[in-house]
Parts: C-alpha cells; structure tokens; sequence
C-alpha cells in the first residue's frame, strides 16, 4: 500500500488551484460549524448540492467553474450526528470514482471527520492510503491549519 497521503501546515483554501477539495458533511446540509461554514462561504450553491440529493457513504460535487472540483463527503445523516469509518470510507471511494472518471489526481483537504465528527487522524489516514494508494496515481494534501 503506498502513502499517498502528505500532511503540511498551512491554510486548505490557499492550495494550488490544480488540487481539487473535499471535505465532510451531513445529508442535510446544514454546514454551521467546523470548516463547513467557510466552504458554505466560499462556494455557497447549497441548493445546486441538495438537489443532488446524495445519501450517506455518497459525494455531492460542485465545480468552482475551472478545473477543480469541490467534494461534500456525505458521511452522516445530520450535523448533529457522528458520522463512522465505514460511512466514511464508502464517501471516499464514491469521491474516488468521480476524480478518476474526470481526471483528478490531486486533491487537497482538511483532517476530514476529525474535528467535530472526533474520528482519530490516525485511523482516517489509513483509510485514505487505503482507498487512493494502491494506484500510486492520487496524491492527497492534508492541510492542518496552525493559526499563529
């Protein structure tokens, strides 16, 4: 299994623009806490992503109207709920197939379902190797925000 996933220090929504973004969200959509607020902020187009209408273990997807995709990982049913590695891993692998049905090699994100959700890094890092390293041809850039 390779290690396809690199972690570095910095702001998520600075990444080059040629990395596409993911991050968790509930099926509702709601998006009122955790980094979900500033995706909500930034991309907005909630009802284009409802309309989608993605269950759990699924991805909603938006494009910022150049190459990059923007990914909602659908990993539990409500903001309130928590969300499992199983769900998780199943969002991953949905995301997987669109990035290789659109060319997408290069994905930048956050320490996705920790947090808020409170799953461990370890744990989900291991799913990310799992799911995008055997291929080598995916490269994931987590970006742990340090504010100064």
């Amino acid at each position: 299994m390779a290690n396809c996933v690199r972690e570095i220090e910095g702001d998520l929504f600075s990444a080059p623009k040629d990395h596409s973004l993911a991050h968790c969200v509930a099926a509702d959509l709601k998006m009122g806490a955790g980094i979900a607020v500033r995706f909500k902020q930034l991309y907005g187009k909630v009802d284009e992503l409802k309309a989608q209408n993605v269950g759990v273990g699924k991805v909603a997807v938006l494009t910022d109207g150049s190459q990059r995709y923007i990914y909602y990982l659908i990993t539990k049913k409500t903001y309130n709920l928590k969300p499992t590695y199983d769900d998780l891993t199943k969002s991953l692998q949905a995301m997987k197939e669109h990035m290789a049905k659109n060319g997408v090699g290069k994905l930048a994100i956050p320490r996705i379902g920790c947090g808020i959700d409170g799953l461990e890094w370890d744990k989900v890092k291991e799913i990310l190797n799992k799911v995008f390293g055997e291929a080598g041809s995916y490269e994931i850039v987590v970006y742990n925000y340090i504010p100064k």
